[in-house]
């Protein structure tokens, strides 16, 4: 597992360098301005996204590589393309309610792009995470980097020619996610995955059903991560917005380790192959290195956004302190929740993501009046602490849970083997995906279709 999320770091890494890099060119261009503009509408598309997903993305995780009686992937294909002409239809018309707010004022040729930008925007996610269910992880960290990388050389391209403007630069993550979505395509294609949509409404249905709980973490989480964005602009203005955004950029690229290692604990758990004892190892790591990052950037703040950002983002410095601090929570909430989430329990991963966006809502209430975007920073302090002691504490209570029933049934001759090796923590093939006692679990199915999944990533 170390050396998979090792691959994954490594190429969520360069993605991440690469959105930084669009950070920088973006805010050196626009201004804290228009870089207020520009994140707060990426926010308003993101919003969108979550919803108009409907929570499929995970769902698919899970259904696409049943043990019994799997999605086909062209059906899962089939439903994510009706739901990006509602992505794309849901975001024309909210920015055009909220863009007088913003002072923001789009053509209608700017009011099209912005929805084809948010129709590729889902379009990428929902692809990055077929190839994820199947386990090629690594190659979706890959072109999500290469999508990554297109965007940030097409923005420093319009910024060399001048470019001021917040539309082309949305135009150029648009290219970019264009791009993800076909090489998604192609890399489906050499997995034999099925890559022609189909229209089988059942097969859509099923993945409805599933989707609820993955709109909660979803959502939860972005609402959690980037609310507060939209609650600063409330109270003050898109510049103090632009400020807070860059004060955010370093803490999110800390983030992609903790996410990475995440990858591999979904699949392995709702594949049957590894069990939570199996990622022992990967996680005090992953905390270790973590507590390093964290210390050297918090030392080298003042120094960072004079040199990366210039002197008018110098007010980012003490919130970006803070947001820093805020990591060491995420990191527990990334790998409990991944570890939750890959044994079925999703609704449980949403109980933790429900607590952040609460403390959120109600710390920045509260701090940002009075302190500004410290005042938000220290919001996401305590929400994010917040969300991974739930998530720990969840995980840990499932963990019991599964230990006293395996205990209870050890005496029967029939459950002496299964029982001492869930106990050693070996991995089980188990009878079905996720627990019997999951609220999510499925009806049983008539007939059972086994497929030879594709060979994951090593």
């Amino acid at each position: 597992m170390v050396g998979v999320a090792a691959h994954i770091t490594l190429w969520k890494v360069l993605s991440s360098a690469a959105s930084a890099g669009i950070v920088i060119v973006t805010a050196r261009q626009l201004g804290p301005q228009g870089r207020g503009v520009f994140v707060l509408l990426i926010t308003l598309a993101t919003f969108a996204l979550l919803i108009c997903g409907l929570g499929v993305n995970i769902a698919a995780r899970l259904e696409l590589v049943a043990e019994i009686d799997p999605i086909r992937c062209g059906d899962y294909l089939g439903l994510s393309l009706a739901l990006i002409l509602l992505q794309a239809g849901v975001c024309v018309v909210s920015v055009t309610i909220v863009a007088p707010a913003l002072h923001v004022h789009l053509s209608l040729l700017g009011l099209g792009l912005f929805g084809v930008f948010g129709g590729s925007f889902l379009g990428g996610l929902l692809l990055v995470e077929a190839i994820n269910a199947y386990g090629f992880t690594v190659r979706a960290a890959v072109i999500d980097a290469a999508s990554s990388i297109v965007q940030l050389l097409i923005v420093a391209l319009a910024s060399s020619r001048g470019a001021r403007s917040v539309p082309i630069f949305i135009g150029a993550l648009t290219v970019g996610y264009l791009l993800e979505s076909l090489l998604c395509l192609v890399a489906l294609r050499q997995a034999r995955a099925g890559i022609r949509p189909l229209f089988h409404w059942a097969q859509w249905v099923r993945l409805l059903r599933r989707g609820p709980p993955g709109i909660a973490v979803t959502l939860g989480q972005m609402a959690a991560f980037k609310l507060d964005r939209y609650l600063v602009v409330l109270y003050l203005t898109p510049a103090a917005v632009g400020i807070y955004s860059v004060a955010a950029t370093f803490p999110e690229m800390l983030r992609i380790l903790p996410a990475a290692m995440g990858q591999p604990i979904f699949y392995g758990l709702a594949s049957g192959s590894a069990t939570p004892g199996s990622f022992r190892r990967g996680r005090l790591l992953c905390v270790g290195l973590m507590t390093a990052a964290v210390g050297v950037a918090i030392v080298t703040a003042p120094l960072s956004v004079r040199v990366v950002f210039g002197q008018r983002y110098a007010a980012a410095v003490p919130s970006l302190r803070l947001l820093l601090l805020a990591e060491f929570g995420l990191t527990f909430y990334y790998l409990d929740s991944a570890s939750l989430s890959g044994m079925g329990r999703v609704g449980e991963s949403a109980k933790a993501v429900a607590v952040g966006v609460v403390l959120t809502v109600l710390g920045d209430v509260v701090l940002v009046p009075a302190h500004g975007i410290s005042g938000a920073a220290l919001a996401s302090v305590i929400a994010y602490s917040a969300m991974g002691l739930v998530a720990s504490l969840l995980l840990r209570r499932r963990l019991s849970r599964r230990a006293l029933h395996v205990r209870g049934k050890a005496s029967s001759p029939s459950m002496v083997a299964g029982s001492a090796a869930l106990l050693s923590e070996q991995p089980v093939k188990p009878s079905a995906p996720y627990p019997a006692s999951s609220s999510l679990r499925r009806r049983p199915v008539r007939r059972s279709r086994r497929r030879q999944a594709p060979t994951r990533d090593p």
